[in-house]
């Protein structure tokens, strides 16, 4: 990260021992933005981000979350299909 940008991490999903993704707001050239980006360990230990993210201004927030509510429902109706799958013929 450079001298022009900083990043207040408000939550941690560690996805195992050398990958974590950190949701943070960040700052950048005098503006803020919601970060969620995959951060790995480097050679020194110390934890870094990596290009696999994503990226929004502060305005885009409410369609995030309403994004991410319609995808856990999603996620949710294809596991029940799939338990329905597995119980087979009714």
């Amino acid at each position: 990260m450079n001298d022009q940008q900083t990043r207040d991490v408000v939550h941690v999903i560690r996805k195992g021992p050398r990958q974590e993704i950190r949701f943070s707001i960040s700052q950048f050239k005098g503006r803020e933005f919601a970060d969620v980006r995959l951060f790995v360990p480097n050679h020194h230990g110390e934890w870094v981000p990596t290009v696999k993210g994503c990226t929004v201004g502060l305005e885009h927030l409410g369609e995030l979350s309403e994004a991410l509510t319609k995808l856990r429902l999603a996620a949710e109706q294809a596991a029940a299909m799939s338990l329905r799958d597995l119980s087979g013929p009714a």
